[in-house]
């Protein structure tokens, strides 16, 4: 999490969209600059609101009305590409801890690690435990509570209102890069996940560079809230 004050900008930090190296490239010149605990550095914006948001008027005098609350989505399969690639580190299939070792996705396919991610919580194999693409925009009843997602794909609508706001340029590196791998996927098992997470990829679809969010994705109860968009490892 990112606050940078002149900005008047808050960026949330989902996992597997590369705000790893946007937290790093902004982190000197921000206010605020969440990097660890993962707990916080991916706080969603429901608990920014009922904790961080207060605090921020407390401090700042601003309102929530006076400054946007930003993150990034990335297309549903390929976060889950994304995540399932970043798990056949060799260090995870090594690990010392059970529960690391148990992230290890090395020795599966891609299109079985799906259909874990499918099943019902308390049925997953644990490197199946994971959030939701847009976990971090949520509010406590289900819809969308971020002014703006950008879209993994194109952040430049992101980039240009960093600049623009602050007066200085985005000077980005490659951080948290997953390894290569075979991302197949069957025909049934696509089908399947997209059945089942419809409202991400409407969501995802419906985004623009600039970043704007339909009305209808901020309805209440119409996302997953199940889950605990904060994973690690």
């Amino acid at each position: 999490m990112i606050f940078l004050y002149p900005a008047r900008l808050v960026i949330l930090s989902q996992p597997k969209t590369g705000t790893t190296a946007l937290d790093h490239a902004l982190s000197p010149r921000a206010s605020i600059a969440v990097n660890n605990p993962p707990s916080l550095k991916h706080m969603p914006y429901h608990k920014f609101m009922a904790y961080v948001a207060p605090w921020l008027q407390a401090q700042t005098g601003l309102e929530r009305s006076e400054y946007e609350v930003v993150s990034v989505m990335r297309e549903p399969i390929d976060w889950l590409g994304s995540w399932y690639r970043y798990r056949t580190r060799e260090k995870l299939k090594e690990a010392s801890n059970k529960k690391r070792r148990g992230n290890y996705t090395g020795n599966v396919t891609f299109d079985a690690f799906v259909q874990e991610v499918l099943k019902p919580k308390g049925e997953r194999a644990t490197y199946a435990g994971l959030g939701s693409p847009y976990g971090v925009a949520l509010k406590t009843d289900g819809g969308i509570g971020c002014d703006h997602i950008f879209p993994y794909e194109d952040l430049s609508g992101l980039y240009e209102m960093i600049e623009e706001r602050s007066k200085r340029p985005v000077d980005l590196k490659l951080m948290n890069v997953s390894p290569e791998g075979d991302m197949t996927l069957t025909d049934e098992t696509r089908e399947r996940l997209k059945t089942a997470w419809q409202f991400a990829f409407d969501l995802h679809g419906s985004l623009t560079r600039d970043g704007k969010i339909e009305p209808r994705f901020r309805a209440a109860g119409d996302a997953d809230t199940g889950e605990d968009s904060v994973v690690t490892d």
